[in-house]
């Protein structure tokens, strides 16, 4: 059997974990340049035509994760007909109106910001990450993808990675980058707590009568909220989120008739919609795990933490992960050249940086699920009249624009990278 050694060792070829590798590597390019880290993902990206349909799986980039893919050189090879920018948003109540009292509203203006976010292809950003990676000259970052991982196991000094094809990896640090469903939190059966929402989100891109004028729009329906934002071509990507059954429901509709339930559970916001794309239904769920880090060992993104996607914010989680993990390690690496990077009290640094904000916003999405999609029609008015008053207090909504971005809260993490 060949056996390899890493110092940090990557599983999970994701945004998220080449975001961490990239971090990682070009913090430490200068004084570190031996340190070894591996990424093993055994999935490639798949190749993409520059001018291909927008593909449907896209992710909302708040302005904080968009610096965290600069800093890790995505950003910049993002294609710029593959993202799509929102300078305000409209949220409210069904029953409501976009502008009316069961309403909140956000622009960037009055924050004097140039757009409070992005809607960007996933398949894009990670094939500029990896190609980015691919293409270093610096060897700090080895990318493996001949097999996958099989067996894991520890010895005195580090985790042992075993592969499909007998092959074996020690590293001094193994990172779980993968994935809700995520293999190293398994292996190390670590305890989380989660639920199936037993609903489905559906997605899928429209055309509309009128323009979406850079806003992302919102509305929390009596079975889920249903999403409509911006892409960069004109046309806008749907997220639908309903119970399973009336997901496949709406997926088995003759495009007309599923654009003019679409227009109606909108509130006709944008006029009359016409389906563009295939329509997808996935599953949601909710999952937080209890400890994200151990001796010799981290988790980061949705292997850490899974919420609902009703305000975009997992990716934009898992890149705060990544930075915080990179900048973390970095710090401590390039205090003494005998730092390990599998130092379990080093690591906690980490887990004590993201563990709070990501079960905030964890809280906070389930709140805003659970309040929105109540029997109670008093609870769901009261909600609705809570829209109005926030949009009428300026101080509030500016602290959740600042949640929403993440760029205040993080300005140290973002001037350290």
């Amino acid at each position: 059997m060949i056996e390899d050694d890493f110092d940090v060792l990557i599983v999970g070829g994701g945004v998220t974990g080449l975001v961490c590798a990239s971090l990682l590597s070009g913090l430490l390019a200068s004084h570190r340049p031996r340190l070894r880290i591996g990424v093993l993902e055994a999935r490639l990206p798949r190749p993409l035509a520059a001018d291909a349909d927008t593909d449907l799986r896209v992710v909302a980039i708040a302005p904080a994760g968009r610096e965290i893919l600069a800093a890790a050189g995505a950003w910049q090879a993002l294609p710029p007909g593959r993202r799509g920018t929102y300078e305000r948003m409209r949220v409210w109540q069904a029953g409501s109106t976009p502008f009316g009292s069961g309403s909140i509203g956000f622009d960037a203006a009055d924050s004097g910001a140039p757009e409070l976010g992005h809607i960007v292809e996933h398949d894009w950003l990670r094939l500029g990450l990896w190609n980015s990676l691919a293409a270093s000259a610096t060897p700090s970052v080895t990318l493996l993808t001949d097999s996958a991982p099989a067996g894991l196991r520890r010895d005195a000094s580090a985790m042992v990675v075993e592969l499909t094809g007998g092959a074996l990896l020690r590293t001094r640090l193994l990172v779980g980058a993968d994935g809700s469903n995520s293999w190293v939190r398994e292996q190390l059966q670590l305890p989380s707590t989660g639920h199936d929402y037993a609903q489905s989100a559906l997605v899928t891109h429209v055309s509309s009568e009128r323009p979406h004028g850079r806003t992302a729009w919102q509305c929390f329906t009596p079975s889920g909220p249903v999403a409509l934002l911006p892409l960069a071509d004109g046309r806008s990507s749907v997220v639908w989120s309903c119970p399973a059954a009336e997901a496949r429901e709406l997926a088995a509709l003759a495009d007309d008739e599923f654009a003019a339930r679409l227009t109606v559970a909108t509130g006709n916001v944008l006029g009359n919609l016409r389906v563009t794309a295939q329509r997808l239904a996935v599953p949601l769920a909710a999952r937080h795990t209890h400890r994200y880090t151990g001796s010799r060992f981290a988790l980061i993104g949705d292997a850490a933490h899974q919420i609902h996607p009703l305000a975009g914010q997992g990716i934009n989680l898992g890149l705060l992960d990544a930075a915080a993990l990179a900048e973390t390690l970095a710090a401590h690496l390039l205090a003494t050249r005998l730092a390990d990077p599998g130092d379990a009290l080093v690591l906690r640094r980490y887990e004590r940086r993201r563990k709070g904000e990501n079960l905030l916003t964890l809280a906070a999405m389930e709140g805003l699920h659970r309040v929105f999609t109540s029997d109670s029609d008093l609870l769901t008015r009261l909600a609705a009249a809570g829209l109005g008053l926030v949009d009428r207090l300026p101080l509030i909504k500016g602290l959740l624009a600042d949640q929403a971005t993440g760029l205040r809260r993080n300005r140290e993490l973002h001037a350290r990278l």
